[in-house]
Parts: C-alpha cells; sequence; structure tokens
C-alpha cells in the first residue's frame, strides 16, 4: 500500500485484501460481525478503540468493511512516521483532514485549528500503529 493510499478516505473494497481478488466476497464471520459492533458503539460513543491481532487474520480488510457501512464521509487514514513527534501528529492531522492553507506556526494556534475541526463527527484510521 503506497503512502498516498493509506491516507485519505476508505479504500475501496477491491483493496481490502492485499490479493485484490476479482470478484471476491466478503463472508461475515463472527469475527468481522464484532469488528464491526465494536466499530459502531466507538462511533456512538465518541470513543477509541483498538482491533489487534496476529498479521494477517483481516484485522484491515474488517475494518475498512465496517467503515465502508457505518461511516464512510466521516473516516479519514492517517499514517505516522516511527516515534512520531507531537509536531509530527499536528501536520499528519492537519494533511489528513485536508484543512486548507498552510499549517499553522505556533503549536498553540494549532492545537486550537485542530480543536475546532475535530468537533466534527470523524473517524480516524491508524493502520500498523505500531
Amino acid at each position: 500500500m503506497t503512502a498516498q493510499r493509506r491516507r485519505g478516505r476508505v479504500p475501496h473494497a477491491r483493496d481490502d485484501h492485499y490479493m485484490r481478488m476479482k470478484d471476491a466476497q466478503i463472508v461475515a464471520t463472527k469475527a468481522l460481525v464484532d469488528v464491526q459492533e465494536n466499530i459502531r458503539m466507538a462511533i456512538a460513543a465518541k470513543a477509541m478503540i483498538c482491533i489487534y491481532g496476529a498479521t494477517g487474520h483481516g484485522k484491515s480488510l474488517a475494518v475498512n468493511a465496517s467503515l465502508r457501512d457505518l461511516a464512510p464521509q466521516q473516516t479519514c487514514r492517517i499514517q505516522f512516521r516511527a516515534r512520531p513527534t507531537t509536531r509530527d501528529l499536528r501536520h499528519e492531522l492537519f494533511y489528513c483532514l485536508g484543512l486548507p492553507g498552510r499549517p499553522p506556526s505556533h503549536p498553540i494556534e494549532f492545537d486550537r485549528m485542530l480543536r475546532a475541526v475535530l468537533e466534527e463527527p470523524r473517524v480516524l484510521v491508524c493502520d500498523e500503529a505500531q
């Protein structure tokens, strides 16, 4: 997945699986249904949620499929470099949220702007958060 595709909206359904199998269908397993219900509850509560598990068990697929149904327009995908600083977090949020202009130069202005923008309902997805 390129850096451009890691940032922004929920990917198209054809990109959910790394093999991009033509005409493949998602099967509503118990794990998928549980992820969708947990995400639904987190959105309703305006809370944070962490979906974790072993590599290749379908976490990203379950999250993408769920958000495509639950909050496609409110979802922003964000990617951080290793060991991000507070400045990195602010700038990634600025670009992920598609804010106009240039990022503010002073942290206090930046924080005030981000708080105002994040008052609107949003779902921020950080895949590969380690």
